[in-house]
């Protein structure tokens, strides 16, 4: 996998460093040209590794190729850069692998025809697979299925059957005259296997770039399996009976991997596994050594290739899974900080109104009940006692709108602290012949920060507000406890109680707790029961708010 890792360093400059104009038309910036070269020659040493491994991976009783993985290599980069890079990533791939053929001494004049042709394949796939994939990813079914069809299917077919017309008019390395079937299986391996890997590999949106690495245990669980892997293929391959239940061994592992690693994880396993697969066969071991070597390495192609789209498919659906859990969060999150924003602003227009009902209304009613009072004292006496009740009706009248005020913004909150807001509340609801009200608050309310506070007492206000209009009870409980790391605010009454709906049937008073509650972090918890009163708690934890 040396391969991936020098093709991912490459690609992470990305897009960003130069202008959308271009290298090939003359306008590249500052440093672009040596840039250029450096892609270039990084892409060509990459091809120049990944040839090395593939000939490693040989069947040398037939000398054939079982999986090519320059191809691959450079579809996977072509398809991550733009447009301008390719001509650059093409030139330095052919460089490799022709460089690869002068340190082998291969025949030099059929190689550069079969490189051409190659090269000329997977830049027409490419260009393809852009125009019909919106971008690299290959997280969903449409496009994974898109991706098999050009890549593992179409290029390697069109591929092999070039190669085996060019082997009857020139002179080809041995394993590049084989019948077509053979480059195609091992194209289509490398394809299925390398490119996956590397697309998800430098997707900015794939789940695994997004959520933390795998751990530790993880790649411990992984290595364990696949020590156990190989040892149960090489000590049980040979019994025929083992052969099917060995054959499946890998899917618990692939679904593991899967579930945690998505498509990259997914295509490292297939390949490791493939690589298992590969040296036990060409050492005549495990489940699938045949009779004749070529069928031997038929079996190992077409099972791996099996289990690598199957294996893909899986991983392609963890990762829509993932991308939908990651959108619902997204989304949750911005509905959360809405709530929070239109809690604030609701704050902010009761604080302004509660400003003109104190500031201009109750004035302007002070106003008026002076006047009557000099008005009093100028009517005859028959008329002073109707004078008299219409100024009670507007002290009154006064005193609710008073009272309206302080509902709407409780300045006590901020002059004299939460304490003190609470019990003018208990005090004002029982005053207006409410149940009995008992408050226990703890000390360290006084050092609650302002937004917690202000939750405190508006879940408090609520609380009480609907004991009094539904509950019949006669008496309610308040206790605030403060701890050092969270506070509890408990509310209970000795009411009628009620059966508790479900979540979507909620009243508007109970959706503000929950929000309110919700935006700090904390969590509320609502129990009823007919005939026995009603107990809402909230918690709010005081870790990130600090507190005494």
């Amino acid at each position: 996998m040396s391969t991936l890792g020098a093709a991912a360093a490459y690609l992470q400059q990305g897009e960003r460093m130069h202008g959308a104009e271009g290298f090939f038309i003359g306008k590249a910036p500052a440093g672009a040209w040596s840039q250029q070269l450096s892609r270039g020659l990084g892409v060509g040493l990459a091809a120049l590794v990944a040839q090395w491994v593939s000939l490693a991976l040989w069947d040398h009783t037939r000398d054939s190729q079982i999986i090519w993985l320059p191809g691959p290599l450079l579809l996977a980069l072509l398809l991550c850069a733009g447009y301008r890079y390719w001509l650059v990533y093409s030139v330095g791939w052919m460089a490799g692998m022709l460089l690869f053929a002068l340190l082998m001494g291969l025949p030099l004049a059929g190689l550069v025809v079969v490189t051409i042709v190659v090269l000329a394949l997977i830049d027409g796939a490419a260009w393809t697979l852009s125009r019909l994939r919106k971008d690299q990813s290959i997280d969903n079914f449409f496009q994974l299925l898109v991706f098999l069809a050009v890549a593992v299917a179409a290029l390697p077919l069109a591929t092999g059957m070039l190669l085996s017309w060019l082997a009857g008019v020139m002179e080809l390395p041995n394993w590049l005259s084989r019948e077509w079937w053979h480059v195609t299986l091992a194209d289509s391996l490398g394809y299925v296997l390398l490119t996956p890997a590397i697309l998800s590999l430098v997707n900015p949106r794939s789940s695994l770039r997004r959520d933390s690495l795998p751990g530790w245990h993880v790649l411990l669980v992984t290595a364990g399996a696949l020590v156990v892997l190989w040892l149960g293929w090489r000590e049980l391959g040979a019994f025929a009976t083992m052969r099917p239940l060995l054959l499946l061994a890998p899917v618990p592992l692939a679904i593991f991997v899967a579930l945690r690693a998505q498509v990259v994880g997914t295509s490292a396993i297939n390949l490791i596994v493939g690589l298992i697969a590969i040296q036990l066969s060409l050492s005549q071991e495990g489940p699938f050594v045949q009779s004749e070597s070529m069928l031997t390495t038929i079996g190992v192609q077409l099972w791996m290739l099996g289990v690598a789209v199957a294996s893909l498919y899986l991983a392609a659906l963890v990762e829509q899974r993932r991308a939908t859990q990651h959108a619902l969060v997204a989304s949750s999150t911005e509905v959360r900080e809405l709530a929070g924003r239109l809690i604030l602003a609701q704050e902010q227009e009761r604080a302004r109104i509660a400003r003109d009902l104190h500031d201009d209304i109750n004035q302007r009613l002070a106003v008026a009940s002076i006047r009557l009072s000099a008005l009093r004292r100028k009517v005859d006496d028959s008329n002073k006692q109707d004078v008299s009740q219409l100024q009670s009706e507007l002290i009154a009248l006064s005193e609710d709108v008073r009272h309206l005020s302080h509902d709407l913004h409780p300045s006590m909150l901020t002059q004299t602290g939460l304490t003190a807001a609470l019990a003018g509340l208990c005090q004002n609801i029982s005053h207006r012949n409410g149940p009995a009200i008992e408050l226990r608050v703890s000390p360290h309310a006084k050092d609650l920060p302002e937004d917690v506070a202000l939750c405190v007492y508006r879940v408090t206000q609520e609380a009480l507000g609907n004991a009094m209009r539904h509950a019949d009870a006669q008496r309610i409980e308040v206790a605030l406890q403060v701890a050092h790391d969270q506070l509890d605010l408990t509310i209970s009454d000795d009411g009628k109680g009620f059966v508790t709906e479900g979540e979507g049937r909620r009243g508007l008073g109970l959706m503000s707790i929950d929000e309110r509650t919700k935006l700090l972090g904390g969590s509320y918890r609502l129990q009823s029961t007919l005939g026995k009163g009603t107990e809402l708690c909230i918690r709010i934890p005081l870790g990130t708010h600090g507190s005494a």
